[in-house]
């Protein structure tokens, strides 16, 4: 189920521009010309977000804003920027507000912080599942042959938790999607949906996984079912599951052992049969002894466990994980270019990857776009760079040699770390996180623990 987004603008090269750029990202979108036509595109269904021009043919945006106070959350935009109708905007209900003309990247990121606002953050987590995305690459590796051969092993008992642990990018998720796929070969279309359980707030986890009853809630205007019950005779995957308020936990448990939910402000028991995988790159045991997560919810999901190895720890892999992420995005970019010369190999044959396969991913997608030959050479291979620029072999990363010098601490060399990327990005948020490979809502989290969450700088 994706996010959806109704644009009401009267110009179509705005209405055209909203729709591609978001359809983009894996949203649903919806136009409207005018005031009347939007009260009928409401009237049918109510949106996640609401793009609202100020001046329309047949009136005032702020009346429409006015009317629909608990609905949609509104981003006011128009070509009409003073003070005084950003506050009028902003006194009506509107969330944001923003002046033409303005730049694809920040609509973007005006979107995502509505998605965030409004809770809806992993559904456009499962709108991006239903997108295309590199093929699962015939590993080489001894590690990570025997994570297949225990997914395959689980793959016949289709009601039994998994957990998947492992670092950061190691592709506990492609795991879960294997052990999916495996478990339901044979039957077409069963749903596999996801929530990543550190985006959502605490007081909508609870409404996102078991879903609720129209009026449960100020903003709940229509019934809506929940991801659990959207995963019914699938997988529910949960990723980062050690993040789920005290709670939701506990809430979680009694769903693992009843497979029965009960949506907020319901009444009604609804059953459902479905696989629960869970994922986190914590240390689970450690977190339980902590008291941040339960034991016994611990004990219940953990009923087989799957541990990811590190990128580094399954060499035999980079190759032709790399040369996948070639293909896949030199179709995206209708660039020819095939594969990677020798001297690409071996330069990626040296490297670590602390980041694992997603930073491999991110790092082929720079070097498919910066490849002007027919195959990915060394040197559009950039291991922990940016692009240097004229006359400047300046690092990416902000650690200087030491030279007998005490190291800084961890946080000095990240909040420098997180400056650059947002340099390297242009400011654009939604890039600088896709570049370090973590979710959108965590990269702000991080932004705002270093105080630089005021103007990306």
């Amino acid at each position: 189920m994706r996010a959806a987004v109704l644009v009401v603008d009267d110009e179509r090269t705005f209405r055209v521009m909203a729709e591609e750029a978001l359809s983009g990202e894996g949203l649903t979108v919806r136009t409207a010309a005018n005031l009347a036509l939007a009260r009928r595109a409401l009237a049918r269904e109510t949106p996640d977000v609401m793009i609202l021009d100020r001046r329309l043919p047949d009136g005032d945006g702020i009346e429409l804003l006015s009317e629909l106070r608990g609905g949609p959350v509104t981003i006011m935009v128009t070509a009409y920027g003073d003070i005084d109708s950003a506050i009028q905007a902003l006194r009506a209900g509107a969330a944001e507000y923003l002046t033409k003309p303005l730049l694809v990247a920040d609509l973007i990121v005006k979107v995502e912080r509505a998605l965030e606002r409004r809770g809806l953050n992993d559904r456009l987590a499962l709108a991006e599942s239903a997108l295309v995305r590199p093929p699962l690459t015939a590993s080489t590796s001894a590690a990570y042959r025997a994570v297949e051969r225990q997914l395959t092993q689980v793959s016949a008992s289709p009601l039994t938790p998994v957990l998947i642990t492992g670092p950061s990018g190691a592709g506990k998720q492609r795991a879960a999607e294997l052990l999916h796929g495996l478990t339901y070969r044979e039957q077409e279309g069963a749903p596999f949906v996801e929530l990543n359980c550190a985006a959502l707030p605490a007081e909508l986890v609870e409404s996102e996984l078991f879903g609720h009853e129209r009026g449960a809630f100020t903003d709940a205007k229509t019934t809506r079912r929940g991801l659990a019950e959207l995963a019914n005779r699938g997988t529910l995957f949960l990723d980062e599951v050690t993040e789920l308020p005290e709670r939701a936990q506990a809430k979680l448990l009694k769903f693992l052992d009843t497979m029965t939910l009960r949506r907020v402000g319901g009444e009604r028991s609804i059953e459902v049969s479905l696989r629960v995988v869970a994922a986190s790159n914590q240390d689970v045991p450690q977190a339980v002894r902590d008291g941040h997560f339960r034991a016994d919810l611990y004990h219940r999901l953990s009923v087989f466990t799957v541990a990811m190895p590190r990128l580094c720890d399954r060499k035999g892999d980079i190759i032709p994980l790399a040369e996948s992420f070639v293909a896949f995005f030199a179709g995206r970019l209708k660039k020819r270019t095939r594969g990677l010369t020798k001297a690409a190999e071996e330069r990626l044959l040296r490297y670590d990857f602390p980041g694992n396969v997603r930073e491999l991913r991110n790092i082929m997608e720079r070097a498919v776009i910066l490849a002007s030959g027919a195959e990915v050479d060394a040197a559009d291979v950039l291991l922990g760079e940016a692009p240097p620029a004229p006359g400047s072999q300046e690092s990416f990363f902000c650690v200087q040699r030491l030279d007998g010098k005490p190291p800084p601490p961890l946080s000095e060399v990240e909040q420098a770390y997180l400056k650059r990327v947002l340099q390297y990005a242009e400011g654009k948020r939604v890039e600088a996180a896709r570049l370090l490979g973590i979710s959108y809502p965590a990269f702000l989290r991080r932004l705002r623990e270093f105080g630089l969450d005021v103007d990306g700088s």
